[in-house]
C-alpha cells in the first residue's frame, strides 16, 4: 500500500490544547522536553505521526508528520520554524477562550507563508458556554480571507468528541491535496543538531523537495561545508532513502556540532542550517523579494499597524532560520498595512533560500511579526537593485514567482545568457522541467541554444551584429588593412560575452555571413584593402609586371626594383592579391588560380602526373611550377609520391 506523505502543523494561542489534541489524534504526546512538562506548554517544536486512510479509492495511506508548534508569545519563532513546510495547517482555537492575540498572529504568519490547507480545531468544546457564538466569532475572523471557507471541527480532548470527525476532515483534505513537491533538490532545514554517542551527529528537520538518501554525499549550508549522510530514519524506522514531505532525522559524518564559542567561524552544523546537495547553488547576503504587511491588528499590540520604515532591522525567519537583517524598499520610505512593496534584505551573515521560498519579518525586541513575504531574485547584486533592468526583472516576478515560464523568460531577459545545468538552480523546479521550458522557447524563436547555453535571440542578433561593427569599423578607419586580427576582434568582444566558448559561436556566425578569414584576420568579403598614397604608384608597377605574363612572371628582384615597389609588393602579398611561393618567387592570385585549376583538373582526369607533365600542361617555367606544387603539397590541395603527384583524397 504506497503511503503520500504531508505535514500536519498547529498553530494558535498558548493553552488552547494544541499538544492534547496531537496526544487525542496520534496517542503521541509532542511536548519531549522537561521544561515543557513542567511548564505546561510547548516551548520547541513536538513532533508526532499519524496514519490514515485516503477517502479516494486508490487504498493509499496517508503518512503524516504532525507539528506542534509553541504558542506562547515569547517563543513565536520557534512556531515559524515549526510551519515553513507544512502542507495542512490544524488552526486551534479554544472554544472557552475564543480568538486570542496569539490567535491572530499565527493566523497571519500562516498567510504570510503562503498556507493554502487549513482545518479550524475548536478545541475544549466540552467547556464552551455558547458554541454556536465561538463559531460565529471564528468564522467572522475568517471572513474575507483566504480561509474564509474552511472547514471548523468543534474537538474536545478530554472527552474523545469530534476526534473521530477531526481525523476524517484531514483526511478528505489531504486526499484531494496535489502530492508534495519532488523536483530532485532535497533541502532539509536543521531544526534540531545533537550528537550521540557511539553514532555521532544527528540532525532532524521537516524535508521539502526531494529525496535524501543514505550513503550518498551533502553539504550543510549556508557555510557549504560537506557532509556524508550515513543513515537516515522516518517515521521512527530506518530507511535507506528519505521521501519530502516527512519528518527526518539523518546521521552525519564528516561534519560535528557547531561550537557557539567559535564566534565567526563555521565548522560545525547548527539549527537553522540547510542539508542540500552540493550543484544547488550558494549561500548569499543578499535577496530582493516582495513584502507585504497585513492590514489585520493583533489585539493589545496596537504597533501592529505602525508602517515599516525602510533601512529598518528586523528578524528575518525562513525554515528554521532566524537571522537579522535590514530591508531596503526600492520605491518607498514607508510599507503601511494592507499594502506590499519590492525590496532588498540585506544579512551580516550568508542565507540559503530558493526563489519562491517565503519568509516572515519581526521585531524581536518587541516580540512582533511585522510582515511577510516571497523570495524573487536568490541572487541579489546589491548594486543592482535600483537599476531599471532589475525593477522590470522583479515587476515581472512579483506575483508569479510560481510561474516557470516567468521565471525562465524574466531570467533570461535580464541576464540574457544562462547555463541550463544552473540556471533556476535555486529554485522548486526540476532540471528537466527547466531544460524543457527553455528548450519550448527556443522552438518558439525567443530564446536561442547552443548545447548547454540558451540566449536571448535578440540579444545573440545584437552582439553579432556589433562584432560586424567592429570589422567594419577597422575598414572604415584604415581601408589600407587587409583586415582586423582575430585576437583583436576577441578582446574587443569579451566584455561583452559569458564565458570564451561564445566567441567562437560570434565568429562562426559572421565566417557563415558576409565575412571571411584572411590569414590571422577577418574581414568583410567585399573589402578590397586599398594602397596607402604613398605606394598607389608602386603597386601599379607591381601589379603590371605580374600581369605582363600571368603564369610565368618575372621573379620577385624584377617585380620589385626599389624600396617603395617592394613596400608595395609586401602589402598585395599581404592582402592576398600576390601570393609568395618562395623567397625569390611570386605570383600574382589570379596567375596562382589559374595553375592551380589546371593541375586539379588535369589529375582528376589522368590520376596522376610528373612535374614534367603539369609544365607542359600548363604552359609555365620549372621556376614558377616546382615551389607551386610545393605550395599545393602544403596546403593539402595535391600528394608528391616519388616523381608523381596525385590528388589528396
Amino acid at each position: 500500500m504506497p503511503d503520500r506523505h504531508y505535514i500536519v502543523g498547529t498553530a494558535g494561542h498558548i493553552d488552547h490544547g494544541k499538544s492534547s489534541l496531537i496526544e487525542a489524534l496520534t496517542g503521541t504526546d509532542p511536548d519531549r522536553l522537561p521544561e515543557e512538562k513542567k511548564r505546561g506548554m510547548t516551548i520547541e517544536l513536538g513532533f508526532a505521526q499519524l496514519s490514515l486512510p485516503t477517502t479516494d479509492d486508490s487504498g493509499d495511506e496517508l503518512a503524516l508528520g504532525v507539528v506542534d508548534v509553541p504558542g506562547h508569545a515569547d517563543f513565536v519563532k520557534n512556531m515559524v520554524a515549526g510551519v515553513g513546510a507544512i502542507d495542512l495547517a490544524l488552526f486551534v482555537v479554544a472554544a472557552d477562550d475564543g480568538w486570542m492575540p496569539q490567535t491572530e498572529e499565527h493566523y497571519q504568519i500562516l498567510q504570510y507563508l503562503g498556507v493554502k490547507r487549513a482545518i479550524v480545531a475548536l478545541t475544549k468544546s466540552d467547556l464552551a458556554e455558547d458554541l454556536e457564538l465561538v463559531l460565529d466569532d471564528v468564522k467572522e475572523n475568517l471572513l474575507g480571507g483566504p480561509w474564509d471557507s474552511i472547514p471548523v471541527v468543534p474537538v474536545s480532548s478530554h472527552t474523545g468528541e469530534g476526534i473521530e470527525e477531526l481525523r476524517d476532515v484531514i483526511s478528505t483534505t489531504l486526499t484531494e491535496a496535489p502530492l508534495v513537491n519532488d523536483c530532485g533538490k532535497p533541502r532539509l532545514p536543521v531544526d534540531r543538531a545533537f550528537s550521540i554517542k557511539g553514532v555521532g551527529t544527528v540532525i532532524t528537520g521537516t524535508l521539502a523537495d526531494g529525496v535524501v538518501r543514505a550513503g550518498e554525499n551533502y553539504v550543510i549550508q549556508p557555510a557549504g561545508l560537506a557532509a556524508h549522510v550515513r543513515t537516515a530514519q522516518s517515521h521512527g524506522s530506518d530507511t535507506k532513502e528519505v521521501p519530502p514531505g516527512t519528518r527526518t532525522a539523518v546521521n552525519l559524518s564528516g561534519i560535528g556540532l557547531q561550537d557557539e564559542r567559535k564566534k565567526g567561524a563555521r565548522d560545525g552544523v547548527e539549527r537553522g542550517d540547510v542539508l542540500t546537495l552540493p550543484e544547488l547553488g550558494e549561500a548569499v547576503t543578499a535577496i530582493d523579494v516582495v513584502i507585504e504587511k497585513s492590514d489585520r491588528e493583533i489585539r493589545g499590540m496596537r504597533r501592529s499597524k505602525k508602517a515599516i520604515r525602510t533601512g529598518r532591522q528586523v528578524m528575518f525567519h525562513h525554515g528554521s532560520l532566524g537571522i537579522p537583517c535590514r530591508i531596503h524598499f526600492r520605491d518607498r520610505k514607508v510599507l503601511e498595512p494592507g499594502e506590499e512593496t519590492v525590496a532588498e534584505v540585506r544579512f551580516k551573515e550568508p542565507v540559503y533560500v530558493f526563489v519562491g521560498d517565503r519568509f516572515v519579518l519581526r521585531d524581536a525586541s518587541m516580540g512582533m511579526t511585522l510582515a511577510g513575504g516571497v523570495v524573487l531574485d536568490e541572487d541579489a547584486n546589491r548594486r543592482a537593485f535600483r537599476k531599471p533592468f532589475q525593477g522590470e526583472f522583479l515587476e515581472a516576478r512579483k506575483g508569479n514567482a510560481e510561474d516557470l515560464n516567468i521565471l525562465v523568460e524574466s531570467q533570461l531577459k535580464r541576464d540574457m545568457v544562462a547555463n541550463l545545468d544552473v540556471l533556476l538552480a535555486k529554485s522548486r523546479f526540476s532540471k528537466a522541467a527547466i531544460r524543457e521550458c527553455a528548450e519550448e522557447l527556443v522552438s518558439a524563436g525567443i530564446l536561442r541554444q547552443d548545447g548547454d547555453w540558451v540566449f536571448q535571440a535578440a540579444w545573440w542578433k545584437n552582439i553579432s551584429s556589433l562584432a560586424a561593427e567592429k570589422v567594419q569599423d577597422l575598414h572604415r578607419k584604415h581601408p589600407d588593412q587587409l583586415g582586423l586580427p582575430l585576437r583583436d576582434l576577441r578582446v574587443l568582444m569579451e566584455p561583452e560575452l559569458p564565458a570564451p566558448k561564445f566567441f567562437d559561436m560570434v565568429l562562426e556566425g559572421l565566417l557563415a555571413g558576409d565575412f571571411a578569414k584572411a590569414g590571422p584576420n577577418i574581414r568583410h568579403k567585399d573589402h578590397v584593402p586599398m594602397l596607402p598614397p604613398d605606394l598607389v604608384r608602386p603597386g601599379e608597377l607591381v601589379r603590371k609586371r605580374l600581369a605582363s605574363d600571368l603564369i610565368s612572371p618575372p621573379n620577385k628582384g624584377e617585380t620589385a626594383t626599389n624600396v617603395d615597389e617592394e613596400k608595395a609588393l609586401r602589402f598585395l602579398t599581404h592582402t592576398g592579391e600576390v601570393v609568395d611561393l618562395d623567397p625569390k618567387t611570386v605570383i600574382s592570385s589570379q596567375g596562382f588560380e589559374k595553375i592551380r585549376d589546371e593541375i586539379v583538373a588535369y589529375l582528376k582526369e589522368h590520376g596522376k602526373a610528373t612535374a614534367s607533365d603539369l609544365r607542359q600542361h600548363t604552359g609555365t617555367v620549372r621556376r614558377i611550377l616546382m615551389p607551386l606544387l610545393e605550395k599545393l603539397d602544403a596546403d593539402g590541395v595535391t600528394v608528391r609520391e616519388g616523381d608523381d603527384r596525385r590528388l589528396k583524397a
